[in-house]
């Protein structure tokens, strides 16, 4: 029981920060696509890449505060930037993937677009934080933030 307590709060915590760097990156790839043509698929994986960007210095910052209760390091920012490279090949991937399925090149289309892909890489980031980022390592490494902080 406490196990699920545990799990449904954190769940609460990573869907915050989900939301809050969602926010960022959806504010950012449209006003980002008003100077760029949206039929070409290198403007899209411009103003995708630069969007993503943008949220995972926020994404960054709410895990592993406001999830995680750890403090940033060295070891975990280098973890992070390494496994988020691979996040945006992803996220990259699957929205080119999806947007060709649907033939998507208006706004709403490609919104569309983004947030199928988007959901894809929502599962791929919880559990590669969990286990690469903010794992058990940088848990018991003692750079925890205090108790009352950390919720």
């Amino acid at each position: 029981m406490r196990l699920l307590r545990l799990l449904s709060h954190r769940l609460a915590r990573v869907g915050y920060a989900g939301a809050a760097s969602a926010a960022v990156d959806f504010a950012v790839f449209n006003l980002l696509l008003l100077g760029l043509d949206r039929e070409r698929t290198f403007d899209i994986l411009v103003a995708n890449s630069g969007a993503f960007a943008c949220a995972m210095v926020v994404n960054y910052s709410l895990n592993s505060r406001i999830t995680f209760g750890v403090r940033p390091t060295r070891r975990s920012l280098i973890a992070y930037v390494l496994f988020t490279a691979f996040g945006l090949a992803f996220y990259n991937f699957n929205l080119l993937w999806i947007r060709g399925l649907f033939d998507a090149v208006s706004p709403v289309a490609l919104n569309a677009s983004k947030v199928a892909a988007m959901g894809l890489l929502v599962v791929w980031n919880y559990f590669g934080y969990e286990r690469f980022v903010f794992g058990p390592d940088a848990r018991q490494s003692g750079q925890r933030y205090p108790r009352s902080d950390a919720r």
